[in-house]
């Protein structure tokens, strides 16, 4: 009897946003350890059942970290996360095949690069020999490094994310033809060109929309993989920026070279169609009051710089100050995070008249503190559970949520930052975004598949909003971004250069 093929399964995900605040090893979640462990998850469970579908296998489930999007991870707490990882390897012993669930734009407080660190650490803990398959999100900061340690990457080819799924059981499929004895050849070629997060977008008329058909056009044997990241432009990291990473069949590198250069070529030639700029508050405000009134169909304003997904806090009020200045009525608005206001909400009960304190003893410029009479509207404390968008069917954490009337403007407010990504998120608070003139997201990109039942691309609107997470780059002080970069720089002219990894090493 043949011998059952052992493949680990672990990762750390995480999007940093250089300009947040640091955060700790307790800001991650262990999936591993959640119920059902991780057959049960989004990240690995689809690749798990399909690999099982393909063969008989046996996994070992190594830790599996989830940060999210926030700031720098603290370098130690880091450091521990590696080691228990490399420990859990090392005591599963031998292991046929490695599939790394990752992201692709961490840094911490010391390693700008602690995605490579991971893989190193995993090289460590299983050898050279051993077939890696690696799952990135579309934002990841691509290094040479990373490319060096692994047979395949997968990267999310959407952004809003709608592929993750398949994505995973791409990846499972990669494996077993790795575990079947074929080999592979990894290129790269990337372009300087730092695009703010309003411009990644992959959807059709976009310019990555048209990169993206042709690097799935390109996916045919002997390629297995073509994948775009946009990279994640407030990392500020050497390696921040697009990148295109192509896997071949080992004895086809020039072919890799070929698509991998073809592809990145064609997204520098757009690079005078991306959308650079969000549109300015004063203008969005003054849609809105247009939509308001009838003057226009409805809008749905995005508060890009505060989006959570983004690794903002979710907590700025620029915006909803500026709608109520302006007596714009019909808004529709979510999430807010601020733990006090739920509080206070929670304490005085649906139906009482309070004064919301946002951001209440805040000496932060931009969680500036601002307080408005409001009437509770609804209160809510279960899970949440979207039925649509880039989180169709996971549970997201809002903890105890409140929604308050604030005269013309009805806000949704968590006590845990949840970018609002769909329409679901709003409804779980008991507001209707299908009824308001004007719809405002603390998202930058993600609610597009979330309420596109909703608004046409017309009707949407990217407010450049004061925060962390802003899509002006240009007004950003980057401390390692390599340079020159468009449109950050004057850059007129690029040569592409290929650069050969795993494989060809080999």
């Amino acid at each position: 009897m043949s011998r059952v093929p052992i493949v680990a399964i672990t990762g750390y995900m995480h999007e940093v946003n250089a300009f947040a605040d640091p955060v700790t090893h307790g800001h991650g979640l262990q999936v591993a350890e959640t119920p059902g462990g991780l057959a049960a998850t989004w990240e690995a469970g689809p690749a798990m059942r399909r690999l099982r579908e393909l063969r008989d296998v046996q996994f070992a489930e190594c830790p599996l970290w989830e940060f999210g999007a926030s700031g720098p991870l603290l370098d130690a707490h880091f450091q521990k996360i590696v080691h228990q990882v490399t420990d859990a390897l090392r005591e599963v012993g031998e292991v046929d095949a490695v599939l790394v669930m990752g992201h692709g734009a961490g840094r911490t407080t010391e390693d700008l690069d602690p995605d490579t660190t991971f893989l190193r650490g995993v090289r460590e803990a299983v050898g050279d020999d051993v077939p890696v398959v690696m799952v990135l999100d579309f934002h990841a900061n691509l290094s040479p490094e990373m490319c060096d340690l692994v047979d395949v990457i997968v990267g999310y080819r959407t952004n809003p994310h709608v592929d993750i799924t398949e994505r995973a059981v791409e990846a499972a499929e990669h494996v077993h033809r790795l575990l079947d004895g074929h080999r592979t050849v990894v290129t790269m070629c990337r372009p300087p060109l730092m695009l703010p997060q309003l411009a990644q977008n992959t959807l059709p008329g976009e310019p990555l929309g048209d990169v993206r058909e042709l690097a799935e056009a390109r996916i045919a044997a002997p390629v297995w993989n073509v994948s775009v990241f946009g990279g994640f432009s407030l990392s500020d990291v050497p390696d921040g920026g697009l990148s295109v990473c192509v896997t071949a069949d080992r004895d086809a590198p020039e072919v890799a070279a070929a698509v991998a250069e073809e592809v990145a070529t064609a997204a520098w030639d757009a690079r005078d169609r991306y959308r650079t700029r969000a549109t300015p508050m004063a203008d969005a405000v003054a849609e809105a009051a247009r939509a308001a009134t009838g003057v226009r169909s409805p809008v749905i304003l995005a508060d890009t710089a505060d989006n959570p997904g983004g690794g903002a806090p979710g907590n700025t009020t620029f915006l909803l100050e500026a709608l109520l200045d302006a007596g714009v009525d019909g808004v529709v608005m979510g999430l807010q995070c601020d733990r006090g206001v739920v509080d206070a909400a929670w304490d005085a009960g649906e139906g009482a008249r309070i004064v919301a304190h946002f951001n209440e003893g805040s000496d932060r410029p931009l969680a500036r503190p601002f307080r408005v009479e409001a009437t509770v509207l609804s209160l809510v404390d279960r899970p949440l559970v979207p039925t649509k968008g880039v989180y169709d069917g996971s549970t997201r954490h809002a903890s105890r949520c409140c929604a308050l009337d604030l005269g013309g403007v009805r806000i949704g407010v968590s006590s845990h930052k949840v970018q609002c990504a769909d329409d679901d998120t709003l409804l779980h608070v008991g507001l209707d975004p299908a009824s308001a003139k004007v719809v405002v997201v603390k998202s930058r990109g993600h609610f597009r598949a979330g309420f596109a039942h909703l608004f046409e691309a017309d009707q949407i609107i990217e407010v450049g909003t004061p925060g962390v997470a802003s899509a002006e780059i240009h007004q950003l002080e980057f401390e390692h971004l390599r340079r020159p970069m468009f449109p950050i720089d004057d850059v007129a002219e690029w040569t592409p250069v290929v650069t050969f990894h795993r494989g060809a090493m080999r």
